[in-house]
């Protein structure tokens, strides 16, 4: 039985394409909602038997888990048996925010992602500098010890990083970001049989000075598969929801299944489901 994830799996190509090594983009313009496109990599990588670790910047873990269910995938019961892990890095900040008013000896502060936040910073700017990287590092430390717990137990991997646009709320800079990202295709190269999404939330009223786009901008360069949701131009309609558009990177994957360059598509919000259609098509392609 073909699932709306299927289909959506089907209408990007995850489904046919060897993910091994790869690297998927997703940037969602400010106004539209790209969590279809991440459920359905979840999706696809759990039906070809994927172990996943999340790093969840944004939504919750509940969130992906009330979702799933609805594609017949129990997030809880697979986190259990080790097939999915889990890395909170704004939880963990608010465990630092709360632990500068306890007793630090009470604290374990061996896996604390961003425990230097709480030191004092002077005005030097190789000190904030120095800073950054070391918040970098723990993040990093935490997500690859997270990536080893369930590549014990799982041939392959699927990494998500979610809305890395959040690492400039937290003060860093688009260098630090970008080390973040580098440090994290450095684990893929040791382990190839891991694919790696990273979503990334984009302001397009503010493209010239907006950490998140230059994020994003970098990242196409290195991504194999670049998904973007955006709104729609003119605005509200009962039709659609927003407009996706999907770009492979690779030419021979393109050449293989003869994919033009760019392939536009809109799509429909129907609650919990959401419908994919071609542009100028009067029926759902899904």
């Amino acid at each position: 039985m073909v699932t709306l994830m299927d289909s959506i799996c089907n209408t990007i190509g995850i489904d046919r394409v060897d993910m091994h090594g790869r690297m998927v983009l997703i940037e969602e313009q400010h106004g539209s909602d790209a969590n279809f496109l991440v459920n359905a990599l979840i999706s696809n990588a759990l039906k070809k038997d994927y172990g996943i670790c999340f790093v969840l910047f944004h939504n919750t873990f509940s969130h992906y888990h009330n979702v799933s269910m609805r594609s017949g995938h129990n997030l809880m019961t697979l986190k259990e048996k080790g097939k999915v892990t889990l890395v909170e890095p704004m939880k963990e900040l608010m465990n630092n925010i709360n632990g500068i008013y306890m007793d630090t000896d009470t604290i374990d502060v061996s896996n604390r992602i961003f425990f230097d936040l709480n030191m004092k910073v002077s005005d030097n700017s190789k000190d904030n500098r120095l800073n950054g990287m070391t918040v970098v590092d723990n993040m990093f430390k935490l997500l690859r010890d997270s990536y080893n717990e369930v590549a014990n137990q799982n041939k392959t991997v699927l990494i998500i990083i979610e809305d890395i646009s959040h690492l400039s709320d937290l003060g860093l800079t688009l260098k630090d970001s970008m080390y973040y990202v580098r440090y994290i295709r450095s684990l893929m190269e040791s382990y190839p049989m891991t694919q790696l999404c990273v979503t990334v939330h984009t302001y397009q009223n503010d493209v010239q000075s907006c950490t998140p786009n230059f994020i994003c901008n970098n990242l196409k360069y290195m991504a194999d598969l670049v998904l973007i949701a955006e709104p729609l131009m003119t605005g509200h309609s009962n039709d659609a929801s927003g407009k996706i558009t999907v770009c492979w990177n690779v030419d021979s994957v393109r050449s293989e299944y003869h994919w033009t360059e760019k392939m536009t598509y809109l799509y429909k919000l129907l609650g919990w489901h959401v419908k994919i259609f071609a542009l100028g098509a009067t029926t759902f392609v899904t």
